[in-house]
């Protein structure tokens, strides 16, 4: 029985863009695929171009979601709502900013889970981490070390490569994109509110996965994205720190025991290769791409604006900012 899967595109004031993310979905969605964009309080044209596609395309259906400048988190959760979770099936998760190219996606991602078994929860198709030994008793923040990457995501100089087709367990997956089965909406729930607008939502649904009996990690396929194409809010954010500080504090407060326990038993780093449908060209590529990224930003940015980009870059991608 071929799995359903739901793409879920939180949305704000992406006019010059959404098209182009739309049918990047619509060309990896096959025939048991939903795609709901969530409009979060988009004021440009945003939702002309999504019905301009909706009238154009009709293979898959398209549901608009409307919710009221809430930001990334709060979104997500409307589109959860908004679609079905009964059955078996995967929700692709991901912002306004992501253009999916791996046009074998859903195949990949089935084949993961079979590989994986029963017990794999919560992935990221971009980035994730392990927990510091010390995360439940520390005042660090961000308490995440052994970072790892998906070869396209071009985030971390100390991150451990993850090429396409291949996977790693870690304890927190990072957005965005992410894939959440149906079956973790049901057991384990949405995103905690609370942490609302942003911070560390990844990381207490994380624990609940975790804790449930699950393993997450970070599975690797072809996808693109760029620091320009991020920051449309005109509305302002609650400051960044004071917000990852309090949600952390709330995420220890929260869970300390399962924290503690995770954090000191730690997580496998070994790359594991499990879907046998990436080439050889592809793999090149994607190294490729890691190599000219890196390349560029020191060459022409010069060490303090390409850590200063790349803090803005971590702050949009863990965030949501």
């Amino acid at each position: 029985m071929r799995r359903r899967f739901n793409y879920i595109i939180t949305i704000h004031n992406k006019e010059d863009l959404i098209e182009q993310v739309l049918m990047c979905v619509l060309i990896c969605a096959r025939d048991a695929s939903h795609v709901y964009p969530v409009l979060d309080g988009c004021t440009d044209g945003t939702e002309k171009v999504i019905d301009r596609v909706i009238e154009s395309f009709s293979g898959i259906p398209i549901t608009k979601v409307y919710a009221p400048d809430v930001h990334e988190l709060l979104s997500i959760n409307a589109g959860l709502r908004a679609a079905s979770q009964e059955g078996d099936g995967f929700n692709i998760i991901l912002q306004d900013d992501v253009l999916l190219e791996d046009f074998l996606l859903e195949q990949k991602i089935a084949a993961l889970y079979e590989w994986a078994g029963s017990r794999l929860g919560y992935i990221s198709l971009r980035f994730g981490a392990n927990f510091a030994k010390d995360a439940a008793t520390s005042k660090v923040p961000v308490p995440l070390v052994e970072f790892a990457e998906n070869a396209y995501a071009h985030f971390s100089d100390n991150s451990q490569i993850v090429m396409p087709g291949h996977f790693t367990y870690r304890h927190v997956p990072i957005k965005s994109p992410v894939c959440l089965p149906f079956k973790l909406v049901r057991e384990i729930g949405l995103l905690e509110e609370k942490l609302a607008p942003y911070a560390h939502d990844d990381t207490e649904y994380a624990l609940r996965c975790l804790s449930a009996g699950y393993r997450n990690g970070v599975f690797a396929i072809r996808f693109r994205s760029d620091l320009d194409w991020g920051g449309t809010r005109a509305k302002e954010h609650a400051p960044v720190s004071p917000m990852i500080e309090r949600n952390m504090a709330r995420v220890r407060e929260w869970h300390a025991k399962e924290l503690a326990a995770f954090a000191a038993n730690g997580e496998t780093t070994e790359v594991f290769e499990v879907v046998q449908l990436t080439s050889d060209s592809e793999r090149k590529e994607a190294l490729a791409a890691w190599e000219s990224s890196y390349s560029d930003l020191v060459a022409s940015y010069g060490w303090k604006r390409r850590i200063a980009g790349r803090i803005r870059y971590f702050i949009r991608t863990v965030f949501g900012y």
